[in-house]
């Protein structure tokens, strides 16, 4: 059965619109069982509320109705890489890849799970793949900078984010990872100039204050340095409140994948 009848296609979802989403695709379901694009886009917006268990389900159902949906086996992988669930992820990313072999944020979701499990060679290459298909696919030039960065090849990263700025130079995530490739270079005049604007488009980049404050120290500006370490604590603090309650939250919902997830994360935090 196909959507158009619910909601023109079910465009609420690119409207942020979730939970409206989610009762469109219950309708439809209800009404024809079998629609793999129902059971799909009620997946993604359930993966948008963070509901990434259920998530996982609704794309279960949809391959078992067709277990040659491409676009379920890329769902079902973003949601268990939002468990962190790597392997799992990959295995799904790979069986996108076989069914359609231009799939891009299959190749780019393949990448980040490789890198989860520190694997940055391969992770690359995933990048390097997805950009000769499409070589303004913006979240893969981002994604390759750093790891770049990782591997030390700061020159290199440099120029992915430098093209990547050229199709959006508001990225703050892009300007954030040049300032800190220009500071691992001892760049640090340039590094200061590039994360502030970072900073000045998004504050609450915790790593970028903290770059920004070891590149002021270097240059002997030590009234800015002490200034800018300080913002990273207010940040943090903010931070541990919500991921607490949250992960909290969800483990009282018999969510445990999800709230351990986020109690995690919380600790990753405190440990910096």
């Amino acid at each position: 059965m196909p959507l158009h009848g619910l909601g023109g296609d079910l465009p609420l979802g690119k409207l942020g619109h979730f939970e409206e989403e989610i009762a469109c695709c219950d309708k439809a379901i209800e009404l024809d069982p079998y629609c793999v694009d129902a059971w799909n886009y009620k997946g993604f917006a359930l993966g948008k509320l963070g509901h990434f268990e259920e998530k996982v389900n609704c794309c279960r159902r949809a391959l078992d109705i067709n277990p040659e949906s491409a676009v379920a086996w890329n769902n079902i992988g973003v949601a268990f890489g939002m468990l962190g669930k790597y392997e799992e992820e990959i295995r799904c990313c790979e069986r996108v890849i076989a069914l359609r072999p231009r799939f891009l944020s299959a190749w780019v979701n393949k990448g980040y799970a490789l890198g989860k499990l520190k694997r940055y060679e391969e992770e690359c290459a995933c990048y390097d793949r997805a950009l000769k298909i499409y070589p303004y696919y913006l979240s893969a030039l981002v994604n390759r900078s750093a790891v770049l960065i990782l591997l030390k090849q700061y020159r290199e990263a440099i120029e992915s984010l430098d093209q990547a700025l050229a199709l959006d130079p508001g990225n703050a995530k892009a300007l954030y990872r040049k300032g800190l490739a220009l500071a691992m270079l001892h760049r640090h005049e340039e590094a200061i100039s590039v994360l502030e604007k970072a900073l000045t488009i998004n504050p609450t980049i915790a790593d970028a204050w903290v770059v920004l404050s070891n590149s002021n120290f270097l240059l002997g500006n030590l009234e800015e340095s002490v200034w800018a370490f300080d913002q990273t604590y207010y940040i943090d603090i903010h931070d541990v409140r919500v991921g607490l309650v949250q992960g909290l939250s969800l483990l009282k919902a018999g969510k445990r994948d999800e709230g351990l997830r986020c109690v995690s994360i919380v600790l990753g935090i405190l440990l910096k």
